[in-house]
């Protein structure tokens, strides 16, 4: 009888922590499942529909559907405010941030298993929303951390504590608007790219720009709206800035308020052009 009696305590004390982990261990193959469903969705800057993504879009749109947990817009965001685990400790649903901008973070996945994430992609031979290798050539060398928004101390869940010593707010920043970062190098030669993603209107986008001359250089960087008529082409932005050579700089974010094309053109303090780059704004899907 003794025995019997110890048991149902040890039943009473027990059964809580494992309706957490069960209830956690579910919440967790809800996300992974729901993130796996959008598979071959295309990327769109500023994006999170599910019609189109961009990287922090679709983490945040899966935590949403799956889980009912609102996460910050931005990948720096997801970075200061999330909680910081080790990568052996990351479980399924936790979020992997990369830094493929140099020096910041700047893209984010799913883990779905030890192996695996899920994530949208905006550069490559294939773009969309993907499932790749932890040890993907571009992207394991460029892991930087985890962050978990996911409590095991609890089955109803919100907001992971901020890493320690982060100057950002706990609370996810409100009305916080997409912006994407663009980054690219100058060199000696004339580069003219035009980016087969569109961008959302209403993101923005952030350009870093890193000199790759091989020395030192003040550089124009001009970002306007195009138009049938040049005449009617409308300035948007233009900057000068000093680059060191092997150094990047970040550009104020640019906030795409109409629908068209637009287009940024980068020039040496001599008006030789390096960079030339168009792409479409179009309405959100």
């Amino acid at each position: 009888m003794r025995y019997r009696t110890l048991h149902i305590i040890l039943l009473i004390f027990i059964t809580p922590f494992l309706a957490i982990a069960i209830d956690t261990a579910s919440l967790r193959k809800a996300i992974v499942t729901t993130a796996t469903k959008y598979v071959g969705v295309p990327y769109m800057y500023g994006a999170s529909s599910p019609a189109a993504f961009d990287c922090s879009g679709f983490v945040g749109y899966v935590y949403r559907e799956a889980a009912a947990i609102t996460l910050p817009r931005s990948s720096r965001q997801i970075w200061a405010i999330g909680l910081a685990i080790p990568l052996a400790k990351a479980q399924p649903g936790d979020i992997l941030v990369f830094d493929t901008s140099g020096g910041f973070p700047s893209h984010v996945a799913l883990l779905i298993d030890k192996n695996q994430m899920v994530h949208a992609v905006s550069q490559g031979p294939k773009t969309g929303v993907m499932i790749s290798s932890l040890n993907d050539s571009y992207f394991g060398p460029r892991l930087i951390g985890v962050r978990s928004f996911i409590s095991d101390n609890s089955a109803q869940n919100s907001v992971a504590q901020k890493p320690e010593n982060s100057p950002v707010a706990q609370e996810p920043v409100k009305n916080e608007i997409p912006v994407d970062t663009i980054s690219f190098a100058i060199t000696n030669e004339v580069v003219i790219y035009t980016d087969k993603i569109p961008a959302q209107v209403g993101s923005g986008v952030q350009f870093v720009v890193r000199n790759e001359t091989g020395k030192d250089g003040i550089f124009e960087i001009l970002f306007y709206k195009m138009d049938l008529d040049p005449a009617k082409s409308k300035t948007i932005r233009q900057d000068r800035v000093s680059i060191k050579a092997g150094a990047s700089v970040e550009i104020d974010p640019i906030i795409l308020t109409e629908t068209g094309q637009y287009k940024l053109i980068l020039k040496t303090s001599s008006n030789l052009k390096r960079v030339e780059r168009v792409w479409k704004v179009v309405g959100a899907k």
